[in-house]
């Protein structure tokens, strides 16, 4: 693909993000579920650079308690809740134990991969239709 003219692989580029990359970034932003969904859904963007490619997350702060895009997606899709750590005893305090992250499941729901896997042979064949279609065009003027 590298090896294509310049208006061509923009051209390329421009159908893969209308045709494949937003309906595939409008069926993650469909798919979160759970309290932060509003806020997960926000942060799915399709973008096109050289490639189109879909972001999910970001460094942007999008709930009250001060958590960026970033952290929900990745609490949302691996889990937390699974480290414990030992707060050790000092005097006139008895230790304790705490696990974080509570907010998300212990096992993560999997709404991008599980989304992608699941829409995998539509969006292959969006894309294949899609490079065949410019090629052609291509090819029909040259």
């Amino acid at each position: 693909m590298r090896r294509l003219p310049a208006e061509l692989r923009r051209t390329l580029a421009n159908e893969v993000r209308d045709e494949v990359v937003e309906p595939l970034a409008a069926d993650i932003r469909a798919a979160w579920t759970g309290p932060h969904a509003r806020a997960l859904s926000a942060s799915t963007k399709a973008r096109v650079s050289g490639d189109p490619k879909i972001v999910v997350g970001g460094a942007r702060r999008v709930v009250s308690g001060g958590a960026s895009a970033r952290q929900l997606v990745f609490g949302n899709e691996w889990g937390g809740g699974k480290r414990v750590k030992a707060i050790p005893a000092r005097p006139a305090r008895r230790g304790h134990r705490r696990h974080t992250t509570r907010q998300f499941p212990t096992t993560g729901q999997h709404t991008v991969y599980g989304t992608i896997h699941a829409t995998l042979d539509r969006t292959f064949d969006r894309w294949a239709d899609v490079v065949n279609r410019i090629i052609e065009r291509s090819l029909d003027r040259g």
